[in-house]
């Protein structure tokens, strides 16, 4: 009988174990749920701060500027124009050194 027990009192503590890890998991995730987005929008926002960042979105606009200036057709330009509205609006025109790249934005932008 007590190895009987003993087998029970194993098994039961065995059992508590899981549930009391089960529990902790669960808690974990929703602790997960809700620092990790947190975590992810300072990782972002430091990367949008970092000079690759920046000298890549540079690149991209000298890139839409001579694209703009190339073509005649009004509907290119105008498709241009709103792929810089949508991928730069979020990027300070002051990162831009250049006078001639940051009045084009700004005139894309119709500021």
């Amino acid at each position: 009988m007590t190895k009987t027990k003993g087998v029970l009192y194993v098994i039961g503590g065995l059992i508590s174990i899981f549930i009391i890890t089960f529990i902790f998991g669960l808690y974990g995730l929703g602790w997960m749920k809700f620092f990790e987005p947190k975590k992810e929008n300072i990782r972002r926002e430091i990367f949008e701060q970092t000079q690759s960042y920046t000298h890549g979105k540079i690149q991209d606009l000298a890139k839409y500027y001579e694209e703009y200036n190339k073509t005649m057709e009004q509907e290119e330009r105008e498709a241009i124009r709103q792929l810089i509205i949508m991928r730069f609006a979020e990027f300070d025109e002051e990162n831009v050194r250049s006078d001639k790249l940051r009045n084009f934005l700004t005139a894309m932008r119709g500021y």
